[in-house]
């Protein structure tokens, strides 16, 4: 196990209440690296950690995706160090900041499988990259017109994708649907809006109770669901066949829409730069469809800078 020299560690926990832990040494254990990070992403995966809703290794430090600067790999990785890296939520079955300590600190330690992408010159909202190819990856998969559970960033982009296909997507949230509405979706307000017969289902969020009941009322032919949506158990109906998808990727090769994706939600995503990582505190649980945080000037220096 390597350690960085001469760098103490200022991370957020998540241990029933937020607090922060500083760490006057840092270790690198093998297939891993560490991260300076630039921009975090804020969003479900944080709001669920904190809502005790359901249960998670605790104690956990929040932050599920975002940009960094590698500074060091345990081999001396020449390829990743130095540069700046888009990081991935999912690896290994694992989400970031959930089931593994995320990235919300002045410097944070994580598997390399993380890395999603290079980019030279980073803005803040490439830090939802990994979540853009995620979104287009469950649209790839849609037959039909979806009905889409969640109305998360992930739920939002993934109806975005799917009306790029010509597809015409409709909502049922567990809360708040306005950005949904905003972008011209159809929402459903009440379980009684929806038809008896759905024939694609893609779960982006969790509500175990709200999808047992669409699925009872709608028998889907066709079910998507997203690692981000924590879902492990669906209550299926007897005697149906139902074709239940797991989509995964996060990295779509060859994949030039990003860009594009981007500009549907950048007027609903608040980028926020802070001056000292105890100001994110009060960004947790976050509201709407999340915030970026930008803290690329909180720390100037890093070894050999």
């Amino acid at each position: 196990m390597l350690g960085a020299k001469g760098l103490k560690q200022k991370v957020v926990v998540f241990d029933g209440s937020l607090r922060i832990m500083e760490n006057p040494a840092i270790a690198l254990s093998p297939g891993h690296m560490l991260v300076k990070p630039l921009t975090i992403y804020l969003g479900f995966p944080e709001k669920l950690v904190t809502s005790g809703l359901m249960p998670f290794k605790i104690p956990v430090t929040p932050g599920s995706m975002g940009i960094g600067k590698v500074v060091e790999t345990y081999n001396d990785d020449s390829s990743i160090i130095g540069k700046n890296i888009v990081i991935s939520p999912f690896h290994n079955d694992e989400v970031l900041g959930v089931d593994r300590n995320g990235l919300l600190g002045n410097f944070v330690t994580l598997p390399t499988g993380y890395v999603h992408s290079a980019v030279e010159k980073p803005h803040a909202l490439q830090a939802l990259t990994p979540l853009v190819h995620h979104a287009y990856a469950i649209a790839e998969k849609l037959h039909d017109n979806p009905l889409i559970l969640g109305c998360e960033l992930l739920s939002i982009l993934t109806g975005v994708f799917s009306r790029n296909r010509e597809f015409e997507p409709a909502f049922i949230c567990g809360e708040d649907s306005r950005e949904a509405c905003k972008l011209g979706f159809k929402v459903y307000k009440n379980l009684g809006e929806i038809p008896e017969t759905v024939k694609s289902l893609v779960v982006t969020s969790y509500n175990p109770i709200l999808t047992g009941v669409v699925i009872e009322k709608t028998h889907p032919q066709h079910i998507i669901v997203s690692p981000l949506s924590f879902t492990s158990f669906l209550r299926l109906p007897l005697k149906e066949k139902v074709l239940i998808e797991r989509v995964t990727s996060f990295r779509v090769e060859s994949f030039n829409e990003v860009e594009k994706g981007l500009r549907e939600v950048r007027n609903e995503i608040r980028v926020i730069e802070v001056d000292d990582v105890e100001k994110t505190l009060g960004l947790i649980p976050p509201r709407g469809l999340g915030v970026i945080v930008k803290y690329s000037k909180l720390f100037h220096a890093t070894p050999n800078e």
